[in-house]
């Protein structure tokens, strides 16, 4: 054994050179886009070695990346593609330039029940912007119990778990209530990557809690006024997780349509696990016809949605027959519709779930804007 251990450490011995090209873009890929902890990332690099495309193994395997359950050669195959027509997979969720210098990301935030910090990440490419500009996200939060705290990042730094993050670790950073808009503003010289972490507030919320976020994310060339920052406030003892909320809204010719910002939980095969909305038309003494409009947030989770009488106890499991209409297997991103004509207006219930595909206890938000038109 003594020649194959000396070959070993002579090899071994040897330091490898970091400054090649092709070391530096893959150094690169490593350090951007979200860290998972996947032991393998695929790359694409271009002859030039630049950076093209960024696919982990445990993403890929675990269908997070692969949203619509194609075969794993035809997710690969697009994975490659998207790479070669620079539409740059893995490397940011969103991708600003000049022709789109703005994108909205519809998604959720949970309030830590382990350690200090839960963020919802969402990876910003703001890279075609050479000359620099000001990077401004305007925030709604959605109407469950859980209020948020906001956090700008550089995009190659390591997340803060600290209970109070750090001001010279964040570029900006609000605390919205639920319900309640904010914004963040970032001037940058350079186009680069950025961070926006999404996370409940301690000691506002219990922990666990879940609330679901809207972003406009956008890049101007001209500087816009920065956020003012609200201390996070002191966490609280460890609190089971809490169930989705159950919130109400009343429609009436005042206010015919209301829009609701929220999350769902996927149940597991054959369970229901129902967001529920209770919506209130008893002022429509006539008839009319009840519209939802519904659009799916990005996070990997299909939606499913059943309109149900006011009076009616929502199933725990099996299919929800006695739904009077429903929408089912809204995907990322999606859009769908429910209507009911009734002949006099009353209470209803609008319930959200996962659908049976998803991997139980996966969360996802929904938007839904919700309407009476009298006939």
């Amino acid at each position: 054994m003594r020649e194959p251990i000396a070959k070993r450490r002579e090899r071994e011995g040897k330091t490898f050179d970091t400054s090649h090209p092709l070391a530096q873009a893959i150094i690169k890929g490593w350090k951007t886009g979200p860290k998972k902890g996947s032991p393998v990332d695929c790359f694409v690099i271009s002859p030039e070695f630049e950076l093209m495309g960024r696919l982990l193994v445990n993403e890929f395997f675990d269908d997070n990346w692969n949203k619509f359950k194609r075969r794993d050669e035809e997710s690969y195959l697009m994975f490659l593609k998207e790479s070669l027509e620079g539409k740059q997979p893995g490397l940011g969720n969103i991708i600003l330039n000049s022709e789109e210098p703005s994108q909205d990301v519809l998604d959720f935030f949970r309030t830590p029940t382990v350690g200090y910090q839960d963020y919802t990440i969402v990876v910003i490419d703001a890279r075609a912007f050479e000359n620099g500009g000001t990077l401004t996200v305007d925030i709604e939060t959605g109407r469950a119990d859980a209020e948020g705290h906001f956090y700008l990042f550089d995009g190659d730094s390591e997340l803060p778990m600290d209970e109070r993050v750090p001001k010279d670790k964040r570029l900006a950073s609000a605390w919205i209530e639920p319900d309640e808009t904010g914004q963040l503003a970032h001037r940058f010289d350079r186009g680069t990557f950025f961070r926006l972490g999404a996370t409940g507030c301690y000691g506002r919320s219990e922990k666990g809690s879940i609330n679901a976020f809207k972003a406009k994310i956008s890049v101007a060339e001209y500087p816009q006024v920065e956020s003012e920052e609200k201390e996070n406030p002191e966490s609280d003892e460890n609190i089971p997780e809490m169930p989705l909320s159950e919130l109400r809204l009343v429609l009436d010719k005042a206010q015919p349509s209301q829009e609701i910002l929220n999350a769902f939980r996927a149940p597991g095969t054959g369970y229901q696990d129902y967001t529920v909305i209770n919506i209130d038309t008893t002022a429509f003494e006539g008839s009319g016809t009840l519209i939802i409009d519904i659009r799916v947030g990005d996070a990997d989770i299909f939606g499913s949605f059943d309109l149900f009488d006011g009076d009616t106890e929502l199933p725990t499991e099996g299919y929800p027959d006695i739904a009077l209409n429903s929408a089912w297997g809204i995907g990322p991103g999606e859009a769908g519709k429910i209507r009911h004509r009734f002949a006099r207006g009353s209470v209803f219930k609008f319930g959200a779930t996962g659908d049976w595909y998803g991997e139980k206890g996966h969360i996802n938000a929904f938007k839904a804007r919700i309407s009476v038109v009298e006939n």
